[in-house]
């Protein structure tokens, strides 16, 4: 998720960049400006965080919820 300042390349790409000896076909996703990047990237990394948080909850929760009906 914190990718977002990087172009994704596809297989055209990748097989062009094998003769591409000057860099030319580096390509970037641009922001307005840093600032702008830079929150883009902290709300990116928040979410990120939270989505692993959330995972854990829920996979906690089911183990929790497992062992009461084991019992």
């Amino acid at each position: 998720m914190t990718d977002f300042l990087y172009a994704r390349p596809s297989v055209s790409e990748g097989i062009g960049r094998n003769i591409d000896f000057y860099g030319s076909l580096n390509n970037y996703n641009y922001s307005i400006d840093e600032e702008t990047a830079d929150k883009i990237a902290l709300a990116s990394d928040f979410l990120a965080v939270y989505i692993d948080f959330y995972k854990a909850y829920c996979k906690t929760l089911c183990q929790i919820e497992s062992r009461k009906n084991a019992v």
